[in-house]
């Protein structure tokens, strides 16, 4: 398949927000974040892309039922690509949504560079976009106007985001934590995710330099999130807003949570070689290097212990002290270089 000449479809309108879903598998969950969508209420029209990666456990047929249900279908335009089925509808009720949904054929998961060329015509009418995977949902119905409120008032902020409660699907109850802290700045951002992806919104030209500076379909990062997160704070502010706008469903395996080892042990990994290109872009001292490898090692001797993989941990572990005493000194040094 020749996928530079396959026409992906584009929206006729330019719309305030893009919505940016991708789901895989999550039949059980994804009405939730449907709802989540279409109950938002805005002075502006937003469009939700809503991209299933090829199910095989039913869910393509949970949100044709779904758009049936809440989506004026006798306004909906099918468009079939060699790769998508495509559905373009507004919401029965909410004028200022529109759904687009893309039905793949086939699984594109590794092929990200592919799948995001579905995506690139929708994000270039829109100023913002919005992520939130398909097993997690919003809450909040004001969520994308009290942030568009936010980053319209100042052009130097380039993500927005909030707290999000925590559900455990294996207990069927909430966390007594929320997810998300307040963002501290250079030594937090290279240390931890406080970001919680289901509630930012970010500017579309500084997404779209991303792609271009970084080009991460060329890097083998298991996620996409924090290192945009990584780009965003070198170039624009970071605005924590201290609402509680959606909801992180906590399973028992998922793309960045597992209970196999060596998937933990490869998304850590994956993590800190995000952290170490920063590092590197930054232009961090030394020791602040030495600091960002001692949490790194830290982690992974606490990761393997919990899976008594003792003798993994003992490199790890045997380097710690070392790691500690150096890098102190390099944490005092990222508080300095706070923003």
């Amino acid at each position: 398949m020749d996928i530079n000449n396959i026409y992906y479809p584009a929206p006729k309108q330019e719309y305030k927000v893009l919505v940016r879903c991708f789901t895989f598998n999550h039949s059980n969950y994804i009405e939730d974040a449907l709802n989540g969508f279409a109950m938002q209420q805005t002075n502006f029209p937003f469009a939700c892309l809503v991209m299933d990666d090829a199910s095989t456990d039913g869910e393509q047929e949970v949100i044709k039922a779904w758009l049936e249900r809440e989506c004026d279908m006798e306004r909906a335009e099918t468009i079939d690509i060699p790769t998508s089925v495509v559905i373009i509808v507004p919401h029965k009720t909410n004028t200022s949504c529109t759904f687009a949904f893309y039905l793949l054929k086939q699984n594109l998961y590794k092929a990200k560079e592919e799948k995001m060329r579905h995506v690139t015509p929708w994000r270039e009418k829109c100023e913002y976009e919005a992520m939130c995977e398909g097993d997690d949902y919003w809450i909040d119905p004001m969520k994308l106007q009290k942030q568009v409120d936010v980053m319209d008032s100042n052009d130097q902020i380039g993500l927005c985001y909030t707290h999000a409660k925590i559900f455990n699907q294996n207990s069927k109850s909430f966390e007594p934590i929320l997810a998300g802290k307040k963002f501290e700045g250079m030594r937090q951002i290279l240390s931890e995710n406080p970001i919680v992806t289901l509630t930012t919104i970010y500017r579309t030209k500084v997404l779209n330099k991303y792609q271009i500076v970084i080009n991460p379909y060329l890097r083998s990062w298991k996620m996409g999130d924090y290192p945009l997160w990584l780009f965003i704070y070198e170039y624009k502010d970071i605005y924590f807003m201290d609402d509680i706008t959606g909801v992180y469903r906590s399973l028992e395996e998922s793309a960045s949570h597992s209970n196999d080892i060596n998937k933990k042990v490869g998304f850590l990994n994956s993590i800190y070689d995000i952290q170490r290109f920063y590092l590197t872009r930054y232009k961090v001292s030394y020791f602040a290097c030495i600091w960002i490898k001692f949490r790194y090692y830290f982690t992974k001797t606490k990761m393997y212990i919990s899976h008594r993989c003792f003798f993994d941990s003992i490199k790890y572990l045997v380097a710690l002290p070392f790691l500690f005493v150096i890098g102190s000194y390099g944490y005092v040094q990222l508080n300095r270089n706070n923003k």
